[in-house]
């Protein structure tokens, strides 16, 4: 069996020298190939609705029919402007600048979006029409999403790259195309079975979970859980759900029970002195939830001092991966409900 290349080229670099092979096909191959590339051209351009951002800001949108590209005036080019790639193309006689900013598992750093949008709206290669694709093989987060859209980006996910590839049997075309086909249906039918098997060792599958307690309990202060990341820029994960106070929050980390925390700095000196009194109330509402203990630092200090935040209780992961494939999302998460309303009654004049 030969070897999958992308087993081994798993980095973003990769998968930009695939991006740009495929144009470089559109404007330099013929038969095939050159098809291929001109038709993942045309796959860039129909993402998101058709929408493409012109340099003035307005909108222009091919209601029927198939965008025709006639040629690649310019690149394809990895970090022009900082942008991982850029291309310029002729499609339908207008001049298209191609903005991609291209991840397998990190997510975007701040402004970067938009930062390529002004820079490649004011440089020196003019165009008529600017599109921007946040093209993400890894997993999509929905506040992702939304973040690039709103910057002005169509989202181009490995559903649209696996549509482009089995779509007239492209990756046909060519091994790399079959091999980057068979490694990135792979990665997607692991992401179904770790959301299926409830695998809390990835952020998505914490990400669906955490979503769905935020929004039964109505934590109102943000409308998606928050996140951290490493330093490659994958969520880590911790994700916290803050009540309107901020001094109570959920955190879901890799390798660590569900935790129920509080920020002593939020909710006062008070904490401290009834911390004890807090984690029998929890520990009573948690056996009432039939959910088992997770174990966790009772007090986390550093250099003999006491630490901004602190667990209060905490449950099991695996008894929670059981509850969730024996019982279902909505039970798993109604017991956590229970749970948590039988502590705040309790505590709740304390957090004021």
């Amino acid at each position: 069996m030969i070897p999958n290349i992308f087993s081994y080229a798993t980095k973003e670099l990769s998968q930009d020298a695939v991006i740009c092979w495929l144009v470089a096909c559109a404007k330099n191959a013929t038969g095939p190939l050159r098809g291929c590339g001109l038709e993942f051209i045309q796959a860039l351009m129909r993402c998101g609705g058709g929408h493409v951002k012109r340099s003035s800001n307005e909108q222009f949108t091919r209601h029927e029919g198939e965008y025709r590209v006639d040629r690649v005036l310019f690149g394809p080019v990895t970090q022009h402007e900082k942008i991982d790639v850029y291309f310029q193309a002729e499609i339908d006689g207008k001049v298209v600048s191609f903005v991609i900013e291209d991840k397998t598992h990190a997510e975007m750093r701040r402004d970067q979006l938009p930062r390529y949008l002004r820079k490649v709206s004011t440089d020196s290669l003019k165009e008529d029409l600017i599109k921007g694709v946040y093209f993400k093989t890894g997993y999509v987060f929905d506040d992702e999403r939304e973040k690039a859209e709103k910057a002005g980006y169509s989202v181009f996910d490995s559903e649209h790259v696996l549509d482009f590839l089995t779509g007239g049997r492209r990756a046909h075309a060519h091994e790399i195309l079959r091999q980057y086909e068979e490694h990135l249906a792979r990665q997607v039918q692991e992401r179904r079975n770790a959301l299926d098997d409830w695998e809390f060792k990835h952020g998505f599958v914490q990400w669906k979970f955490m979503v769905r307690l935020g929004q039964v309990l109505q934590l109102v202060d943000e409308k998606w859980p928050a996140r951290w990341f490493n330093r490659g820029g994958s969520a880590w994960t911790q994700y916290p759900h803050y009540e309107k106070r901020g001094a109570l929050y959920w955190r879901l980390d890799s390798g660590k029970p569900l935790r129920l925390m509080v920020s002593t700095k939020k909710a006062g000196a008070n904490v401290l002195e009834r911390w004890d009194g807090w984690c029998r109330v929890f520990e009573e509402a948690r056996a009432e939830s039939g959910l088992s203990a997770g174990k966790f630092r009772r007090v986390t200090t550093r250099n003999k001092v006491l630490v901004r935040d602190g667990t209060i209780g905490a449950i099991a992961i695996n008894d929670l991966r059981r509850c969730l494939r024996d019982e279902g999302l909505d039970a798993c998460v109604a017991r956590v409900e229970n749970l948590y309303r039988a502590f705040t009654r309790s505590v709740g004049n304390e957090l004021s």
